[in-house]
């Protein structure tokens, strides 16, 4: 009965009467509206989460060792040493969500007439964390600054900027570039992806991720389905998290909406090459409730601490000007 909440259509007459002696039930539900899935955390780590401690440092190969080769009877052989690793380092991104409650609005919310604010609250701080990260990952403001994570925007869209230590705009360092963005006036065709694909593509070593907007991901789907069967073979039955039950695959690649892609853009990922490391001592770590000494609350706050690696950006491709 929705008595005493301000309703005024309930099927009761004596409406201040009843407001007056009967004990108002709230409905335990949570709105949905910071519990957005976040795809490209499931694309990029399905295969499992990657956990390190320490400096977050790796060495590239830059260049082939020109030694070797053919050789014949007593030459003299070449046994100088060649370094071609260059090294990339990266800065660990801390983040964090509080939770603060009123010792009074918990003291009034027990019993079984009252929600778990205790639970519902945290319920919120790990909604409210999971969308920092999602606009994280694709440089979405206000987790755009100097000291968010370095995104996949930082990664595979730009090519002049320095990340890891290494200057993009060096041409020395032009190993260190993504592929050259894939410009789509206004549409998304599967030509238009193989032109992408073939820039990245190295043997049987493929991009395995397509991450775009809802919009993107129907021109694509559309235009796609008119050229082949959509039957099991062109699924990806792997993708249940991700919001629909199967999502179809395009040169081995699942293609993913994601409503924390920019407007107009999208993504073709090798998940073996750009995936999210956690720090196994700072993972979701939360702090037991504590209160200040001036005020009634108890504070808590669960931290995070992680970055987006990228071994090899050659691997990836950005696509721009996508249907909005």
């Amino acid at each position: 009965m929705a008595v005493g909440l301000g309703h005024s259509t309930p099927p009761a007459l004596l409406l201040k009467t009843l407001d007056a002696i009967t004990q108002k039930y709230i409905v335990p539900i949570v709105g949905d509206n910071v519990f957005k899935p976040s795809p490209a955390f499931w694309a990029l780590t399905k295969n499992g989460k990657r956990f390190a401690g320490g400096e977050i440092v790796y060495p590239l190969f830059t260049a082939e060792n020109t030694q070797g080769g053919a050789y014949w009877g007593d030459q003299l052989l070449e046994t100088a040493v060649v370094d071609t690793i260059q090294p990339a380092n990266q800065l660990w991104r801390f983040y964090r969500q509080p939770v603060v409650i009123p010792v009074t609005d918990i003291i009034l919310n027990r019993g079984a007439a009252g929600l778990d604010l205790v639970r519902l609250k945290f319920q919120e701080m790990s909604s409210s964390l999971l969308q920092k990260l999602s606009r994280a990952l694709w440089d979405v403001s206000p987790q755009n600054t100097s000291l968010d994570i370095d995104s996949i925007v930082d990664w595979v869209k730009s090519t002049t900027n320095t990340i890891a230590g290494i200057d993009r705009s060096v041409a020395a360092n032009a190993f260190w570039k993504p592929a050259a963005n894939q410009a789509l006036g206004g549409t998304f065709t599967p030509a238009q992806f193989e032109s992408a694909y073939q820039s990245v593509v190295y043997g049987f070593d493929e991009p395995d991720i397509l991450l775009t907007t809802h919009s993107m991901y129907q021109t694509l789907k559309l235009n796609f389905t008119t050229l082949v069967r959509f039957t099991g073979l062109e699924q990806d039955k792997q993708a249940l998290q991700a919001g629909f039950r199967y999502h179809f695959l395009i040169n081995n690649a699942v293609v993913v909406p994601d409503r924390f892609v920019p407007t107009g853009e999208g993504a073709l990922l090798n998940s073996r090459y750009i995936y999210p490391t956690f720090h196994e001592g700072d993972y979701f770590t939360v702090d037991p409730f504590i209160k200040p000494s001036n005020q009634r609350v108890v504070v808590s706050t669960s931290y995070l601490a992680w970055q987006l690696i990228c071994p090899s950006p050659r691997m990836n491709v950005y696509f721009t000007g996508g249907p909005s």
